[in-house]
């Protein structure tokens, strides 16, 4: 209840203030798990696109955000579980896999933290291991103006029009991955932000 309160709020301040637009909705499937990745420039840009998302979407939130109590009941209402990055935090795979094999819709940053060019940075593996580890597509996604809206280090939010545009699936299978695991995650990884930068 809380995520469609908050989505639908955020979907309505997207569209009067910021003038949303959103393309290639067609391409979001109605129903199995998958991998959404998009660019990461900005705080506004997973609302951004959960508010372009028909489905409803999970995240993988920096566990120091589960500190604040009050902050930490609100974004674990909305779907969120804790990530501790900069490890190998099993639990959060362990968890993140679980979701989608469960049928849902997981949000992942490709390069793992906000850019501070505002340009796409190199992939992480992460991306990759996870979605062969559950057996799930990916669905691109690139988000435009939220670098100007809220760039890195802003404190206010600037009237800048922001658009989301979802690409095509990316069935790992079809790429002809090496067997190696680690190899295979980081080339999916690759694949998946040149798709984003496409």
């Amino acid at each position: 209840m809380a995520y469609f309160i908050v989505r639908n709020f955020l979907k309505l301040f997207f569209k009067i203030i910021m003038g949303f637009k959103v393309y290639g909705v067609e391409n979001v499937p109605k129903k199995g798990g998958f991998i959404l990745a998009g660019n990461h420039v900005s705080h506004l840009d997973p609302p951004a696109l959960a508010s372009a998302s028909p489905r409803v979407l999970h995240f993988m939130a920096r566990h120091t955000l589960f500190n604040n109590w009050v902050l930490g009941w609100i974004i674990g209402s909305c779907n969120s579980f804790p990530v501790r990055r900069g490890e190998a935090d099993l639990g959060a795979i362990k968890e993140a896999v679980r979701r989608l094999k469960n049928g849902k819709v997981l949000l992942i940053f490709p390069e793992g933290t906000r850019s501070q060019s505002g340009e796409i940075q190199a992939a992480q593996p992460g991306i990759g291991y996870l979605s062969l580890m559950a057996g799930v597509p990916i669905l691109p996604a690139y988000v435009k103006g939220t670098d100007e809206a809220m760039p890195k280090g802003a404190q206010s939010i600037k009237r800048v029009r922001i658009s989301v545009y979802f690409g095509s699936m990316i069935e790992p299978q079809k790429l002809g991955l090496p067997a190696d695991r680690r190899q295979a995650s980081q080339q999916l990884a690759d694949h998946i932000v040149e798709e984003i930068k496409r």
